[in-house]
């Protein structure tokens, strides 16, 4: 893209004036390209976007509850008092108005060898999720209004013996690091 710049005065405070201008032009056209990051309750710093477009899923809280049964998740985790109870329970919080998708991320991230262990052992396979189902299910657990009226009902009879009662993890949290084992 070329810019052509013209002044028709030639004296200093009209040229001053004109590049002024002309350098907020292009400082606007610029930025425009370059875009940036929303403001949120959590993360309230405008952030400039430096490097790269990042792709932001278009997430689904309803699909996410659909995943949570369908991908086995509840066979582990609760929400409304209905599922595992070898994870953390994921219950909305009752105010809650956004989803932090890199949090979700981060945390299943710690949780992760764990998360796979158990689901080897239980399950025989590992739960295969895409970025935009993670999204789906961050969602899920962000959403009270999505948690609404879960229940037992929505939940496969072969689904419902597979829940685990026994909790796997210790004051409610996920271990930080992969020192952490399974009880024996």
């Amino acid at each position: 893209m070329t810019f052509r710049l013209a002044f028709y005065r030639y004296d200093s405070r009209s040229l001053a004036r004109q590049g002024l201008l002309a350098g907020l032009a292009l400082t606007i056209i610029f930025s425009l390209g370059q875009g940036s990051a929303r403001a949120t309750e959590d993360a309230p710093q405008l952030a400039q976007r430096q490097g790269p477009m990042i792709v932001v899923p278009d997430v689904d809280s309803l699909r996410g509850r659909r995943l949570f049964v369908m991908k086995g998740c509840v066979t582990c985790h609760s929400v409304k008092d209905v599922g595992g109870k070898a994870a953390p329970a994921l219950d909305a919080p009752e105010e809650s108005n956004s989803v932090n998708l890199l949090d979700f991320a981060a945390r299943m991230w710690r949780g992760a060898s764990a998360m796979q262990e158990l689901q080897s052992i239980e399950l025989g396979y590992r739960i295969d999720l895409t970025g935009n189902e993670i999204g789906d299910l961050a969602a899920f657990t962000s959403d009270p209004a999505a948690q609404q009226g879960f229940s037992i009902d929505e939940v496969p009879d072969l689904l419902k013996d597979w829940f685990i009662d026994e909790p796997y993890w210790e004051q409610g949290e996920w271990p930080e690091t992969d020192t952490w084992q399974f009880p024996k």
